[in-house]
C-alpha cells in the first residue's frame, strides 16, 4: 500500500533537500505536498488528507507544536514525525503528549530518513493488520460484552416499556455505565455496507469506534443488530449555555471517529447523528432521529456525517415510528425523490396490504396518509388543501370520501405528492439559496474580525461545520476558506490603493492578526508583495 507525506518546514532548501535525496518509492510513499509554515500546511491537510506530515518545530505564524495540537484534534488518525534542531526536554514531553510518531534531530542524511521510512510504514502497515486480523478479531469477538449488558444498552433505544430515569440510572451503575448527566446525542452508522452479514468485520468496525472514544470516557458504544451506537453523554450542570458546546463537541468527535474509520476500511460509511436529548429515557428519540439521517444519504451521497437537525426542521407530526414503513417511504421520496421514486413508492404503498382492506378501512388508511402529508405540506408553510386544489377542508374531505376503490385512491395521492413534491422541492432549492446568502452576508460583516472563520460562522448559522462546508462548496464552486480569502485579499487591494496606511494597519483592517502573515498570503494570492501591489497601481 502507498502512503502519502506531507513535508512542512518554512526553509524552502531543507524541504527540496529531502524531498530529492529520498527513494520514497522503494518504501511505498509519496510527497503528494509540502507547506512553509503551519496554517498553511492546515489547509493543504484539509484538501489532501495525508498518512504522515513531517515537520519542523520552529515556524512563523503558527509553530509546529500548534499544528500537531490543531492536526490531533481534527485529523487523530494521521501519524506525525518531527524533524527538529532543537534538542530540548520540553518539545520532547510535548511529543509524547500528543502521541507523535518520531521525533528526530537535524541535521538528518539521507540514509536516516530512509531508516525513518522504513519503521513508518512497517508500523502503519502493522496498524491496518492489527485492525483486520481475523484472528485476533475472533477472540475479539468471543469475549464481548455479556448479554444482560447487551440488553440493557439495547434497552435504551427502544421506547417501549421503558424504566423511570432513576431505574435507568442505578442499573446503568450495576452494568458499570454513567447516565448520571442531562445531555445525551445518539450517533449511528451501519456494518452490513455490501448486505452481507460478517461478523468479524463488524466487530472491526466495532473496536475502532471503541478505541476513538476509549481515551475520553463517558460516552458508550455498542452493537445493535447491523448498527454500530455511540451515546455521547455529558452533564451541563444546570448550565443552558452548555447545549451549544455539547452539539460542538459530538460533532468533532463524530468527524474524528469518520476519520479512522475512512483510514482502516474501503469502503464508505455514513454516520447519522440525532438531536440533543435531556434525559436518558429520550435516548430512543435521539436514536430514532440518527436512523432518519441515514435515510438522507441517498440524497446527500457528498455527506460523510448526518445531522438531523441540519436536514429537517423539528417534527410536528405524531412519532414517525406508529407509521407505516410504506407510508415513512412515500413521504421521504416526496420530500427528498425524483418523481419516478414518488410514483414507484406510492404503487409500493397501494400494494397486497392495501388490496386487503375494507371499505371503512381503506378510509382510515387514506386519513393517515392526509394527515402525514399534510404535516410534511405545513412543515413548509403549506396546506394540503391548498395543494389539493379543492380550496378549503368540506371540499377535500368530500374527495376523500368519493375514493371507493384502490385504484382511485393511488391516482388520487400520486397527483396530490407529486404536486407537493414540486412545491417543496422548488423551496429547498430557494433555502439553498438563501443558507448561503446569509453566510456571504455573515463573512461580509465579520470578515475584517481576526480569529473569524469556519467555526464562527457555523454557530452563527446553527449548522454543523462538516455540512456547512460541503453546503457552501456546491452553492459557490469555492470553498469557504477560498472564498473568505478571496475577500480579504480584495479589501486589501482597495486599501492599498486608495489609502497611506502602512502594511499592518491594512493586515489588521481586513482581519489578518500578523502582519507577516498577511504579507505571505497576499504574494501567494496575487504574486506580489502588498508593497509592490500598492506600487504598480499607483
Amino acid at each position: 500500500m502507498e502512503y502519502t507525506i506531507l513535508l512542512v518546514d518554512d526553509e524552502s532548501a531543507v524541504r527540496e533537500g529531502i524531498r530529492n535525496r529520498t527513494p520514497w518509492e522503494r518504501y511505498n510513499f509519496k510527497v503528494v505536498g509540502e507547506a512553509g509554515n503551519g496554517i498553511e500546511a492546515l489547509e493543504m491537510i484539509e484538501e489532501l488528507h495525508p498518512d504522515v506530515v513531517i515537520t519542523d518545530i520552529r515556524m512563523p505564524y503558527l509553530d509546529g507544536m500548534e499544528l500537531i495540537k490543531e492536526i490531533r484534534r481534527s485529523h487523530p488518525p494521521i501519524s506525525i514525525i518531527i524533524i527538529s534542531g532543537y534538542d530540548e526536554f520540553t518539545y520532547a514531553q510535548q511529543a509524547i503528549r500528543y502521541d507523535v510518531s518520531e521525533y528526530v534531530l537535524k541535521p538528518v542524511t539521507s540514509e536516516d530518513i530512509c531508516n525513518l521510512l522504513e519503521r513508518t510504514a512497517k508500523r502503519l502497515d502493522e496498524d491496518i493488520i492489527r485492525i483486520q486480523d481475523q484472528n485476533r478479531l475472533k477472540s475479539a469477538y468471543a469475549q464481548a460484552l455479556p448479554l444482560i449488558k447487551e440488553k440493557f444498552l439495547v434497552s435504551l433505544l427502544t421506547p417501549v416499556h421503558q424504566s423511570p430515569k432513576a431505574n435507568l440510572i442505578a442499573k446503568a451503575k450495576d452494568y458499570g455505565f454513567n447516565l448520571e448527566g442531562d445531555e445525551f446525542i445518539v450517533a449511528t452508522f451501519e456494518t452490513d455496507h455490501d448486505e452481507q452479514d460478517d461478523p468479524l468485520e463488524a466487530m472491526a468496525l466495532l473496536e475502532v469506534a471503541a478505541e476513538v472514544f476509549q481515551k475520553e470516557g463517558g460516552d458508550l458504544v455498542f452493537q445493535f443488530e447491523n448498527q454500530i451506537v455511540i451515546i455521547f453523554t455529558a452533564n451541563s450542570h444546570g448550565q443552558t449555555q452548555y447545549d451549544a458546546l455539547f452539539r460542538k463537541q459530538t460533532f468533532r468527535k463524530a468527524e474524528q471517529l469518520h476519520a479512522y474509520l475512512e483510514r482502516y476500511f474501503s469502503f464508505p460509511i455514513v454516520i447519522g447523528v440525532g438531536n440533543l436529548v435531556h434525559s436518558p429515557s429520550s435516548i430512543s428519540q435521539s436514536y430514532r432521529q440518527a436512523l432518519e439521517a441515514l435515510n438522507y444519504s441517498s440524497f446527500y451521497p457528498e455527506q460523510k456525517i448526518l445531522v438531523i437537525s441540519d436536514l429537517e426542521k423539528p417534527q410536528t407530526q405524531e412519532d414517525k415510528t406508529h407509521l407505516q414503513e410504506l407510508l415513512s417511504n412515500v413521504i421521504l421520496t416526496v420530500k427528498l425523490g425524483t418523481e419516478e421514486q414518488v410514483i414507484e413508492s406510492v404503487n409500493a404503498l397501494f400494494g397486497e396490504k392495501a388490496a386487503a382492506l375494507p371499505y371503512e378501512g381503506l378510509q382510515a388508511f387514506l386519513l393517515d396518509l392526509s394527515s402525514s402529508l399534510n404535516a410534511l405540506a405545513e412543515s413548509y408553510d403549506y396546506t394540503l388543501f391548498q395543494l389539493s386544489g379543492e380550496g378549503d377542508s368540506r371540499a377535500f374531505f368530500s374527495e376523500l370520501g368519493s375514493l371507493t376503490t384502490l385504484g382511485k385512491a393511488r391516482r388520487w395521492l400520486t397527483k396530490l405528492a407529486l404536486t407537493i413534491r414540486t412545491n417543496i422541492s422548488g423551496q429547498r432549492e430557494n433555502s439553498h439559496i438563501q443558507f448561503v446568502q446569509e453566510a456571504k452576508a455573515l463573512i461580509a460583516k465579520h470578515f475584517t474580525e481576526p480569529g473569524f472563520g469556519l467555526d464562527q460562522v457555523c454557530e452563527m448559522i446553527g449548522v454543523s461545520p462538516s455540512y456547512f462546508s460541503s453546503t457552501f462548496k456546491r452553492e459557490m464552486g469555492v470553498s469557504f476558506v477560498q472564498y473568505l480569502t478571496t475577500m480579504r485579499m480584495t479589501r486589501a487591494k482597495e486599501l492599498l490603493i486608495k489609502s497611506e496606511g502602512k502594511t499592518y494597519e491594512i493586515a489588521q483592517a481586513v482581519g489578518f492578526a500578523e502582519s507577516n502573515y498577511f504579507s505571505f498570503c497576499f504574494k501567494r494570492h496575487e504574486g506580489v508583495s502588498p508593497s509592490q501591489f500598492r506600487q504598480a497601481n499607483r
